[in-house]
């Protein structure tokens, strides 16, 4: 098999939004600076509650000043424009979902015909007669995403000699990287943005300003007490339930918060940090709860 593929991720959306309040519109109301957003860096970010938990997660990308394409999970695409225009008033801007237009790829590799010029710096985006490729925002050192021109999908496995591989490959990737991209939102919408790791997944700015929820996001920030955070939960052997409770020495440490397509779970770090890594024994299964690389819990 060639070594070059990539993943159609059927289970994204493309979302366009222009105008020429856009961007401002943009401002006020998602965690990360849009205005870091522009044709050589997209933006990873998130809508949040007033009370700071958890919403929708997407990727930004300029399509030009006034108008960005956002890539969300397709099973929430309905609820986020809903609620994008609920924030709208009277802002000047068009809010629609684009799917006719875009499909959405990953890809493990970058050659002449994406650019000479790819670099591995988290963002980094190039745009050419196939769409748009951007390096993951959150992690530099995983992959490329690619938001393409429907009509230019075929043209572009043809003559990048790819092996189309399915959404497994992807799902383990990012099981394995500890990033919760196929986590069901309601799955996740009872948590901080702190819990779930966006701070360390440059996902919230804490210099651009008010933002929705950002006055308890800030508050845990400058605290720097976060008792609870989701990992990556690997199934040793056995069977395990959402819900269920983590137990370590006769401690209740955690739960299971999510099972399909991928596993993770909320855990109280406060006194447990020595649990990650380990292989801890359940009723029907054991488990090992794992710390991503890029997660310091210093």
């Amino acid at each position: 098999m060639n070594s070059n593929f990539a993943i159609h991720l059927e289970h994204k959306s493309i979302i366009s939004i222009s105008g020429v309040d856009a961007s401002n519109f943009l401002q006020n109301i998602i965690s990360n600076d849009i205005h870091l957003v522009n044709k050589t860096c997209s933006l990873y970010s998130c809508l949040l509650s007033p009370q700071g938990k958890f919403m929708y997660d997407f990727m930004i990308v300029s399509l030009s000043e006034d108008n960005y394409l956002i890539q969300c999970n397709k099973a929430i695409v309905d609820d986020f424009i809903s609620k994008l225009n609920i924030f709208k008033l009277r802002s000047q801007v068009i809010i629609e979902n684009v799917d006719q237009h875009y499909k959405s790829f990953f890809f493990n590799m970058a050659n002449e015909i994406i650019s000479s010029e790819f670099n591995a710096t988290k963002g980094f985006t190039i745009r050419n007669d196939y769409g748009f490729f951007f390096n993951d925002p959150r992690l530099g050192d995983l992959g490329i995403h690619g938001i393409i021109s429907k009509e230019k999908c075929n043209d572009l496995a043809k003559d990048l000699s790819l092996s189309l591989l399915d959404i497994n490959t992807f799902i383990k990737i990012y099981h394995n990287a500890g990033l919760t991209d196929l986590v069901p939102a309601d799955a996740l919408s009872n948590f901080f943005s702190l819990e779930l790791n966006l701070k360390e997944l440059n996902g919230i700015s804490f210099k651009k300003g008010c933002f929705v929820g950002q006055e308890n996001t800030a508050r845990m920030n400058l605290k720097n007490k976060i008792r609870k955070r989701v990992f990556p939960i690997q199934i040793i052997e056995g069977s395990i339930a959402i819900d269920e409770t983590i137990t370590l020495d006769e401690k209740n440490i955690g739960k299971i918060i999510s099972l399909d397509p991928c596993c993770f779970a909320i855990i109280n770090i406060e006194d447990n940090k020595d649990s990650l890594n380990k292989t801890i024994q359940l009723k029907n299964s054991k488990i090992k709860i794992s710390k991503p690389y890029w997660l310091n819990l210093n």
